[in-house]
């Protein structure tokens, strides 16, 4: 259910819109709430059942433009503490993944020495 998520997230950003109404469950905000930290999004109104999600724009410009979605049924992609260590010295990513903890960024499962599942990659 990840993959909605962050398409929804994606499609906003590249026709310029405001923000987008996803169904409320526990994925969804455990992923915007990420995204929130990241200042990606800028407010979340939760309702019900429909989270409102709006997008952060500074001088009309998304904060990330760049945000690929790795997490597709049956393609599961893992990562390591190891390799992990390796992504986080040598790129300008940031990486949604989950862990055992809970839905983290990289340099967080890095402190907490976790790997995971890798849901998304965000770069300028």
């Amino acid at each position: 259910m990840f993959y909605k998520c962050i398409n929804a997230i994606k499609i906003t950003i590249l026709y310029n819109k405001k923000g987008f109404i996803i169904q409320n469950n526990k994925k969804n905000l455990d992923i915007l709430k990420i995204f929130l930290k990241l200042r990606i999004v800028k407010f979340l109104k939760i309702n019900n059942d429909k989270i409102n999600v709006h997008i952060n724009y500074i001088e009309n410009k998304p904060v990330f433009k760049n945000i690929t979605n790795l997490f597709k049924p049956g393609h599961k992609y893992y990562i390591s503490l190891k390799n992990l260590k390796k992504i986080n010295n040598n790129h300008n990513w940031i990486l949604i993944m989950s862990t055992s903890e809970g839905v983290m960024n990289n340099f967080e499962a890095e402190q907490r020495n976790l790997g995971g599942l890798l849901i998304a990659k965000i770069w300028n």
